[in-house]
């Protein structure tokens, strides 16, 4: 039956692009995101290979080839890399040399391959990011995009209460009830059965609706409150504090750019010191957070993190510049759990992948390693930033701004709680909405000229050769 309505989905996919001819990398790349995310592995898998074939795969393949038919058919924009684009290129080069130097003639018994990882959690997202760069949406189809997300958002949320209420007819896929399957039963967990990951998808899709909403009717507008209201439920249902602190990281950064230029530092000021006396108020409950465990096990989960890193500082001075390989982490660490100059324990993190991405990185791929990557995610920082305050800009690269602003924030204190590459399809979205945020912003640049290439897609060709107020120039 699964079967069955995976190829439903994809002949579906194939009817509509052939029928009203919307079949984009845009629209395809959303699709694997989405569609991917909610028929995960557990839903349909068949072994062809190394690599188990799922939804999400497939969609992969349909990419590349609607990639190609664009560049057949010359509608593939100009496209020339930002200091940022070659900061992603240098992480995934030097990556890719980390994995292989590591792991090529290695017998370590890993739980997760590291080439899975690496081609899961850094090139496929690059693929999602160039895809939706090279081949750019126009402001309507921007705005199906977002649209799509608003869906995803409602469909995770109404999932997500129904499991806390366990209205277990009302959970799709099936898979999700089983407790035998992935982790975090008990709380809301969502198709990938994993609260983090269900977490910041619904906040992602609550800043998608969000950026939505001044673009659809007043009525619609009702119906979309509504539905971020079942979101934030959601949200608070996962029961996961680094999410909670991306969420109202987001929002916080979110007031402050809907904020007029000239109330936005008393605004900051007093919303932070209402935050600080809230997280005062509230602190033992966080803490001692009762979930499908028990309070002190919660709080054995915020003191393990003194744990790992510990660990990580004594592996990253054994191995500072290059690291001990991308992936090998998990045993690469035992060795160290030995150590008993400390007052805290390490043995219950020996079967545990790390807990903080960028602990992880530098570990595994040095200092190198890290630098590219925290070059990336500033980089992705600063062009928000500038896409956002800079009055200048139109009101839909401003809205797209604020967006790939508010995602970042909900990415971040994730990837400090949590190591988020080996959470792939928080990687994806991610990459996603960074390469859309900056399509749209090389669109809108007022200084843009037109490209070489014939335009014949119904919107704007660009290229990044100039400087402008919004600080896209090639480097």
């Amino acid at each position: 039956m699964a079967l069955i309505i995976v190829f439903a989905v994809l002949v579906a996919l194939l009817w509509g692009a052939i029928a009203f001819r919307r079949f984009t990398p845009v629209g395809v790349a959303v699709a694997t995101v989405a569609i991917g995310y909610v028929l995960g592995y557990e839903f349909w898998h068949l072994h062809l290979g190394p690599l188990p074939l799922t939804v999400d795969r497939l969609l992969l393949g349909v990419l590349v080839a609607a990639l190609a038919m664009f560049a057949w058919q010359r509608k593939l924009v100009h496209w020339t890399p930002l200091t940022v684009d070659w900061a992603i290129f240098t992480l995934l080069g030097w990556l890719t040399v980390s994995c292989v130097l590591a792991n090529v003639g290695s017998d370590a018994d890993l739980p997760v391959s590291p080439f899975f990882r690496l081609l899961f959690s850094f090139w496929t997202p690059t693929l999602l990011y160039l895809a939706v760069r090279i081949a750019p949406p126009s402001t309507r189809t921007t705005t199906y995009v977002l649209a799509a997300f608003a869906a995803l958002g409602t469909y995770l949320a109404v999932t997500a209460c129904a499991e806390i209420t366990q209205q277990w007819w009302a959970v799709f896929p099936k898979y999700i009830t089983d407790p035998e399957l992935g982790t975090h039963f008990g709380r809301a967990r969502g198709p990938a059965l994993n609260s983090v990951s269900l977490g910041n998808y619904l906040c992602l899709c609550f800043w998608a609706t969000w950026t939505l909403r001044p673009r659809v009717r007043r009525s619609l507008q009702l119906v979309l409150l509504g539905c971020m209201g079942l979101m934030v439920l959601g949200i608070l249902f996962t029961y996961t504090r680094s999410v909670w602190m991306g969420f109202a990281l987001s929002a916080f950064v979110m007031l402050i750019a809907h904020t007029p230029r000239e109330y936005r530092w008393p605004v900051a000021i007093g919303s932070s010191v209402c935050g600080a006396l809230l997280l005062m108020v509230a602190w033992s409950f966080v803490l001692y957070l009762n979930r499908e465990d028990s309070g002190s096990v919660s709080e054995h989960s915020v003191e393990q993190r003194t744990s790992f890193a510990y660990v990580s500082w004594k592996m990253w001075c054994d191995e500072p510049l290059a690291g001990v390989g991308f992936g090998r982490f998990f045993d690469k660490k035992l060795p160290y759990l030995s150590d008993r100059h400390q007052s805290f324990e390490l043995e219950s993190i020996r079967n545990l992948h790390h807990h903080n991405t960028f602990l992880g990185l530098v570990v595994e791929t040095g200092l190198a390693g890290l630098a590219a990557y925290l070059a990336m995610l500033v980089g992705w920082i600063w062009i928000g930033y500038r896409m956002t305050f800079d009055e200048s800009n139109s009101p839909a690269m401003r809205q797209m701004g604020r967006l790939l602003l508010a995602v970042l924030c909900v990415y971040l204190p994730s990837a400090l709680f949590h190591d988020l590459t080996h959470i792939f399809q928080d990687q994806t979205f991610l990459f996603l909405i960074a390469g859309l945020a900056l399509a749209v912003a090389e669109q809108h640049s007022p200084v843009a000229q037109p490209a070489t290439m014939p335009n014949r897609v119904g919107f704007s060709s660009f290229t990044t050769t100039s400087h402008s107020k919004t600080g896209f120039h090639a480097p």
